[in-house]
Order: C-alpha cells, then sequence, then structure tokens
C-alpha cells in the first residue's frame, strides 16, 4: 500500500463519450506535462466483440472484467503520482468511475439485470473506498453528433454498430457523474476540482500548448 503521504503529483481523471478523442487529448497532455498515460483496455478485451453481437448476455461479465483491470490500472496511477517512475504524475484515459457510467447505462436499457447491478455497485464502491482520489477530473463535452461522425471517420470494427442515441445517452449519464463529484456524493469526491473542456475534435484542431498550461495552471 502507497502511503498517502508520499503522494507528490497530480492524477488527472479523462472523461468522455466514445469518438470525443480523449486518447488523443491524454497523449498529447501527457506527452506536455511529463505525465504517465495510462489508456484504457480497449484492444485486449475479450467480451467486447460477444457484447456487440449479444449485448444481454455480455455486458455484465464484460463490466465486472473492466472494473478489474480499471482497478489495476487505478493502482499504476496512484504509483506514479509518487513520482518513482520518473514522471510527474498520471493522467487516466478513462477511470473506475467513467466506465461505472456505462454499466449503469447497461441497467438502464435492460442488459445487466437489477440483481446483477447491484452486484456491481457493491463491488464499484468496495474498490472506491480504496483508491487515491484524482487531483482533477477533466470531462471532454463533445456533443454527441461530432462524435458519431468521428466514429465514422475512423471506422472501428467494434463501434459500427453504435447509435447516436447511444451516445446521446452516454452523455446524460456522464452528466449524472460529474453532479455526484461536484456534490461529494462518491467516495472519491471529496477532493476533486472538476473541469468541463467544450471540446470538437473533427473541427477545431486545438492548440495543444496552451490546453496543457491552463491545466497546469488549475493544479499547481
Amino acid at each position: 500500500m502507497i502511503n498517502p503521504q508520499a503522494r507528490r503529483f497530480p492524477l488527472l481523471w479523462v472523461e468522455a463519450i466514445i469518438g470525443a478523442g480523449k486518447t488523443t487529448f491524454c497523449r498529447e497532455i501527457g506527452k506536455r506535462l511529463n505525465l504517465r498515460v495510462i489508456e484504457e483496455p480497449a484492444d485486449d478485451n475479450p467480451y467486447l466483440k460477444k457484447f456487440y453481437d449479444d449485448p444481454k448476455t455480455y455486458a455484465f461479465p464484460m463490466q465486472m472484467f473492466l472494473l478489474e483491470r480499471r482497478k489495476l490500472m487505478q493502482q499504476l496511477a496512484a504509483i506514479e503520482t509518487t513520482g518513482v517512475g520518473g514522471f510527474k504524475g498520471a493522467i487516466l484515459d478513462r477511470s473506475i468511475s467513467g466506465d461505472r457510467v456505462f454499466a449503469k447505462l447497461h441497467m438502464k436499457t435492460g442488459n445487466i439485470a437489477q440483481d446483477l447491478w447491484e452486484i456491481y455497485e457493491n463491488s464499484y464502491m468496495d474498490e472506491c473506498s480504496r483508491l487515491f482520489p484524482p487531483t482533477k477530473l477533466i470531462f471532454l463535452d463533445v456533443q454527441p453528433e461530432t462524435a458519431f461522425e468521428r466514429m465514422k471517420v475512423r471506422d472501428r470494427a467494434a463501434e459500427a454498430k453504435v447509435p447516436l442515441e447511444y451516445l446521446k445517452a452516454l452523455r446524460t449519464g456522464y452528466q449524472e457523474l460529474l453532479h455526484e463529484a461536484e456534490t461529494g456524493l462518491l467516495p472519491w469526491s471529496h477532493a476533486v476540482k472538476v473541469t468541463r473542456l467544450i471540446w470538437d475534435p473533427i473541427n477545431d484542431m486545438p492548440n495543444w500548448d496552451r490546453v496543457a498550461a491552463t491545466i497546469r495552471d488549475s493544479y499547481c
């Protein structure tokens, strides 16, 4: 277990709906601020294709698999905040709480039954009670229509069946998460600062140096 007093550097969580350009954001900001970029496990998810073919069968096991993977990512991020890896903190490409947005949506749409949701929620809350809280939660607020067009451009097979309505529902779910974070309703949200960035990854190419400087100034 890492001594909380040893923590010296920031831990940033980056959240967004699918297609927002979240991974690119983490890489560009991480490079400029010397943060360890910890990317979400997308390519080695054994349930993803099965889920898209049969969401009612595979939504729950997929979310439990991702919960365990997110836990490991959170632990690695906590280590990097001590500076032992030579970085000045860590930036997390979707957190354990961002993934809960997806799981909660599966529950609301009937892909995860209520009794299974309670198992997931209890496991999530247990993990949250142990993790290091983020210094800052950054939400890339992109319109679902923009994200949908970007998904068409990058043409990933796993995203081919994702409808626009799903992206709209995800954005609503993220608004709920941000409210919970800002009002202290989650175990980690007592110390976090929430930043909403209006984000258009197709038409508005950002000045990455300026964005990185703004983020750095907000937690220094």
